[in-house]
């Protein structure tokens, strides 16, 4: 084999350049080989040339083969849309060897695309620009679903050009251009694009390359879709459960409360309890607030005040019938179809949940059954004891005999019943006195119930003052209302009519003499109540004024009676009334002490000297 030959093939082996197998042709010349000879050294170099090239063909193939194979491996890696999107514009770069590689995906819901990730950027306008379809060249490949190049962008006009898209081109500096769509089962989803910064023309081969890896990435977006997708829908049935689990666990805490509160009802537990319960399971400041802003049971606070802006919200949760929500408030009306019961109300540290509104609300809603049904059982019972005091205050001929027996059923012994009490109570309600009448008769094992304007209760007793004293306490703790009442005794059963005129006429005194809120018998009005009274006694008025002042004049033949009358008719004047009666006034103050020693002090004060004067001057004109 000739050297020349031998030189061609070592020089394919050695992988040499272009140079030094146009070195081995000059240097066959040089040496002045035949003419023959030389044309064959030029036709090995040209055939060696040939095979050169094929194998770079063949390292290039391969070489892209192994690149698009290790490009699967790692997309089937990657999970995240953004990591993959990058990973595929690294790869395009590579591939191509080009100066710029980017990825577009399609955005259905605005109708045009937007790039997504780039490699070998230099300017911050590429990722995010959108590309309107049929816009620039990914939006020409976008809407072809073709493979596009140019050498040349600013200068080729058959592309679409526009604003933002030039800035962003003059930026990165391209120039030459390739573009390959992204398909998944015939849909562009997006576009894949190689760019030079100079002019260079895109081979068939780069157009099969990056088609190619376009492949790969269609299969791997699709993935990261499906994945994305999945965990999704993962999350969403794991959000799903716990939101089943926890409505689950809500129904079964409302039920256990519901079947908690129906017990209550059922072994007839009143207000306070239903509260109390209600405040074990929903912590905070429970409270009842009857329909006239009394606080009626509470639980769970520090004290039954009612919390700062109650009034307004209630109006405005029984004008809506509606629970009503304000921050750490929550406000339950109770209404029923035939009146308003007032409002449950809820204070506590943090907003209330959903399920705690609900509790509430089957709270409000026994809270309501238990103050009707209390109100209707007492609103019975005050009618029963009070047909049987109104027979007994009618005047009307009885059977006494008949009358004992029923009122016997009741628990109350008629006989033993010697006060009666007629009160006053300022700006109440008769419907929600009913309770109050029901409670007042059981309290004091009486009658009770409303004539005319007034409550009479028929209690058993001796002292009518006191009786009269802790009736009038307990209805005003019951209606927070104010009450003035009068008292009288009671002889027999056939004389309560005389007692409730007596007793009325003490109350009608105590509110015409302004005196609202106390309680009095005709003997504490003194002279006043003598008036009152349609029987006046008006020697028992002035022993009960002057006894002891006249008896001491009986006793000891004074004329203390005499001076009192005189220091009376002076205006309280001592000189004066010691002149009137020839005396010195020494003597005239010995007889006044001695008078104040008698009658106790207070006896100088108006309203005491007035009865004072009243009971001397009956003394007078009756003589005794």
């Amino acid at each position: 084999m000739p050297a020349e030959r031998r030189s061609m093939l070592q020089l394919l082996i050695d992988d040499a350049d272009l140079e030094a197998f146009d070195a081995a042709v000059a240097e066959a010349r040089t040496r002045g080989v035949c003419p023959e000879a030389l044309a064959e050294v030029e036709r090995d170099r040209a055939i060696a040339l040939r095979l050169r090239e094929t194998l770079i063909r063949h390292r290039r193939n391969e070489a892209e083969l192994q690149l698009l194979n290790d490009t699967a491996t790692d997309l089937a890696s990657l999970r995240d849309l953004d990591s993959i999107l990058q990973a595929i514009a690294d790869r395009a770069r590579r591939l191509v060897e080009c100066d710029l590689a980017y990825i577009s995906l399609s955005d259905h819901g605005r109708g045009d695309c937007y790039i997504r990730a780039a490699a070998g950027n230099i300017s911050g306008l590429l990722v995010g620009l959108r590309l309107p379809t049929g816009a620039g060249l990914g939006g020409m490949v976008a809407r072809t679903g073709e493979p596009y190049s140019l050498e040349s962008y600013t200068r080729d006009a058959t592309i679409t050009h526009t604003g933002p898209i030039d800035r962003t081109v003059t930026a990165e500096g391209i120039e030459s251009l390739l573009g390959v769509p992204v398909k998944l089962k015939q849909e562009v989803i997006g576009v894949l694009l190689a760019a030079h910064r100079a002019v260079r023309s895109f081979s068939s081969r780069d157009i099969t390359a990056l088609s190619m890896l376009a492949n790969h990435a269609a299969v791997a977006i699709e993935s990261s879709r499906l994945l994305t997708a999945a965990q999704t829908a993962v999350e969403d049935l794991r959000v799903a459960n716990a939101t089943i689990g926890s409505h689950v666990g809500d129904l079964e805490r409302t039920a256990e409360v519901h079947e908690r509160l129906s017990k209550l009802v059922i072994q007839g537990k009143g207000v306070e309890e239903v509260v109390h319960a209600t405040a074990a399971v929903v912590p905070g400041h429970v409270l009842v607030v009857d329909e006239h802003g009394a606080t009626v049971a509470t639980a769970g606070g520090d004290g039954d005040e009612p919390p700062p802006g109650l009034a307004e919200a209630g109006i405005e949760a029984r004008r809506s019938g509606h629970t009503l929500v304000r921050d750490r408030l929550c406000v339950v009306p109770m209404i029923t179809e035939s009146e308003p019961l007032g409002i449950l109300v809820h204070l506590g540290t943090t907003s209330i949940s959903e399920t705690d509104r609900r509790i509430l609300e089957r709270a409000a809603l026994v809270a309501a059954l238990v103050l009707v049904t209390r109100r209707r059982m007492a609103e019975a019972e005050a009618r029963v004891r009070g047909e049987l005091l109104g027979e007994l205050l009618s005047g009307k001929p009885q059977d006494y005999d008949l009358l004992r027996h029923r009122a016997a059923i009741l628990g109350v012994d008629l006989d033993a019943c010697r006060v009666l009490v007629v009160a006053h109570l300022d700006g109440a309600a008769r419907e929600r006195t009913y309770p109050a009448l029901a409670a007042l008769a059981r309290r004091f094992r009486g009658l009770a119930t409303h004539h005319h304007d007034t409550v009479v209760l028929l209690a058993p007793g001796e002292d009518a003052r006191a009786v009269a004293h802790a009736a009038a306490r307990e209805l005003s703790r019951a209606t927070r209302n104010r009450v003035t009442a009068g008292s009288a005794c009671v002889s027999h059963p056939t004389a309560v009519g005389t007692a409730h005129d007596e007793a009325a006429k003490c109350m009608r005194a105590l509110l015409a003499l302004g005196r609202h809120g106390e309680t009095a018998t005709a003997g504490d009005l003194g002279f006043v109540g003598t008036l009152f009274n349609g029987r006046p006694d008006v020697a028992g008025f002035v022993t009960a004024t002057l006894g002891p002042v006249l008896v001491y004049d009986r006793e000891h033949h004074a004329d203390l009676v005499r001076t009192l009358e005189v220091f009376c008719q002076t205006n309280q004047n001592a000189r004066s009334t010691a002149q009137l009666l020839h005396l010195h006034h020494n003597t005239v103050s010995q007889r006044l002490a001695r008078v104040g020693r008698l009658l106790g002090a207070g006896w100088r004060d108006a309203d005491r000297l007035l009865e004072i004067q009243v009971a001397l001057r009956l003394h007078s004109v009756s003589g005794t």
